[in-house]
């Protein structure tokens, strides 16, 4: 499967992300992270780039359990499953480019 790499500025910290997913996906995570990122700033106004990256972590991590909660409630395994796939895939991908970087 080809390795796609994406050239990555979050919070003033450059990167490489390396990944077999489409191009594309991997700009929408960048592009929501980088949102919720500078939705922390604005909200906190915190400069800190490690609290920031924290509380934008906490927060995408909240979205994931309420989403996989309602899913839980509708019925929909199936769905809250995938979710957990694109997520464990996700962190893969991030401790692997940490760990290069």
């Amino acid at each position: 499967m080809e390795k796609h790499n994406l050239e990555v500025n979050i919070l003033g910290s450059s990167f490489t992300i390396r990944s077999s997913d489409d191009e594309q996906y991997l700009r929408q995570l960048v592009a929501y992270l980088d949102h919720t990122v500078r939705n922390i700033r604005q909200r906190y106004d915190s400069y800190d780039p490690v609290k920031v990256a924290l509380l934008a972590g906490l927060n995408i991590a909240d979205e994931l359990f309420r989403c996989r909660r309602a899913q839980y409630r509708d019925g929909d395994d199936a769905s809250s499953q995938e979710i957990e796939r694109i997520a464990s895939r996700l962190i893969e991908t991030i401790d692997r480019n940490l760990a290069e970087n």
